[in-house]
């Protein structure tokens, strides 16, 4: 269970956002609410049918720092990454440490040994020692990769054992390492996130216990592009060991051309939802800059489902947002894929942009009617909206001229706003404001995108 901000949410909201059974959410209160009051903190409270957890800044940093309270999938990540990182392990010794029965310490290794089975990894049991990895395929080596990922992403929050094997993995001081990856992508233009920073972060520690990760960037040796890349990572890290230094040139210049490669798999659920989203909302043409941004999101999404990463942002979705998380989920359920509530809101956000997009190339000309209008006005408001939506051409008039018939009726404007209500065509907006006008015509591009479906 994961403990919420101080946010206040409902059952059914957690239920919602946290993909878990209301009758769990509400045994897991108790029990969180048990370990607040032993350490003479706030407890969860309920208050108008939500619970909410008050605590200032330095009381959530002591509570992440002592709450040693692991969940069976915690322990299971436990001790995989215990085990694969050192290539040794002993349970008796582990069912201690966790404060286990020898029932549970033999049902979480059951899921690793099923694991291991399933990528083609084996072990050896050493009399009166342990259990020795006898081999680590590739498939193993990138779903221990995908655990790291798990903790740098959810570092700040970790119990202290999970922290603690963090700790004693990575060789390096985080503080120090994000500023300088932040630097070796902007020159690239690739997006910074935490997503990226965590592989990165990740694929040092795994670089360092099993060498080269294959990423398939080796045809690009030669090239000017990969001495680029090399010649920048150099600049910005300096200390970084020479085989990590290859393998972020292989990520980027892999990226850069092929875009993201961890997990192919997710890769190819991604380009069936585009494809069924597209075709569902009824899209022409892509935007190429929003596709990637679509592709980017819902990849990560769908990794941070796979993985158990989980990030709460409170949201409340408009009815236009809801016609759109209809059609996402319906294309996720039609795949049997899911996704965490919070991250969908973040694909319906680039969704909405994708229609209005589509819909806005069909609008070339726009007559504004105010009732007081000047020849200095249209020039700053025609300036204005030209760096909003370019390829429009805005046409500004008195709505007095419009009530009399002056506008000739061969002129054709594909949409007419004004500060009164004169017809039923016509668009109304408050007051003269570009930015208004702007959020007015893409309203309206979005309810006829969604018409069409």
């Amino acid at each position: 269970m994961k403990i919420l901000s101080q946010s206040d949410m409902s059952i059914d909201e957690m239920h919602l956002y946290l993909d878990i059974e209301k009758s769990g959410i509400v045994k897991s209160i108790h029990q969180i609410n048990e370990f607040l009051e032993s350490i003479n903190l706030n407890k969860i409270e309920k208050q108008n049918n939500n619970y909410q957890l008050t605590l200032e800044k330095e009381e959530w940093n002591s509570l992440y720092s002592r709450y040693s309270v692991l969940t069976f999938e915690d322990k299971v990540d436990y001790l995989y990454i215990k085990f694969v990182a050192n290539g040794f392990i002993n349970l008796e010794k582990e069912k201690e440490q966790l404060d286990v029965s020898r029932s549970t310490i033999l049902r979480c290794f059951q899921v690793i040994k099923d694991e291991f089975h399933k990528n083609g990894s084996e072990y050896e049991y050493v009399h009166g020692k342990g259990l020795k990895l006898k081999h680590v395929s590739y498939r193993e080596r990138v779903n221990f990769c995908k655990k790291l990922i798990k903790l740098f992403v959810e570092e700040e929050r970790l119990t202290s054992l999970l922290k603690g094997i963090l700790n004693d993995l990575k060789k390096f001081d985080i503080a120090v390492r994000i500023p300088q990856l932040h630097s070796i992508l902007r020159e690239f233009g690739i997006s910074t996130n935490y997503f990226i920073f965590s592989f990165l972060c990740s694929l040092e520690i795994y670089v360092e216990i099993f060498g080269n990760f294959e990423l398939g960037g080796d045809k690009y040796r030669e090239t000017e592009q990969w001495q680029k890349i090399s010649d920048v990572i150099e600049k910005h890290g300096i200390d970084f060991k020479e085989d990590y230094k290859k393998q972020i040139t292989n990520y980027i210049v892999v990226y850069l051309n092929e875009g993201e490669r961890l997990d192919t798999t997710i890769k190819k659920k991604v380009n069936i939802i585009i494809c069924e989203l597209i075709k569902k909302l009824n899209i022409k043409k892509l935007d190429e800059s929003l596709e990637k941004m679509l592709f980017q999101r819902t990849y990560i999404s769908l990794f941070k489902y796979e993985n158990n990463i989980l990030k709460i942002k409170k949201i409340t979705l408009t009815k236009e947002q809801e016609e759109i998380l209809n059609i996402l989920n319906e294309v996720l359920r039609n795949n049997s894929y899911n996704i965490y509530y919070s991250d969908k809101f973040s694909i319906i956000q680039i969704l909405m942009r994708v229609v209005i997009e589509d819909n806005l190339d069909g609008v070339k000309n726009v007559l504004l009617l105010f009732n007081e209008v000047t020849l200095s006005d249209q020039e700053v408001f025609r300036k204005k909206l030209k760096k909003i939506v370019p390829h429009i051409n805005f046409e500004m008039e008195a709505t007095y001229v419009h009530k009399r018939n002056i506008i000739p009726k061969t002129k054709k404007y594909d949409l007419t706003i004004s500060d009164e209500k004169i017809s039923k065509d016509i668009l109304v907006v408050d007051y003269f404001s570009s930015i208004k006008i702007q959020e007015l015509i893409e309203r309206r591009m979005f309810e006829i995108g969604i018409s069409k479906i």
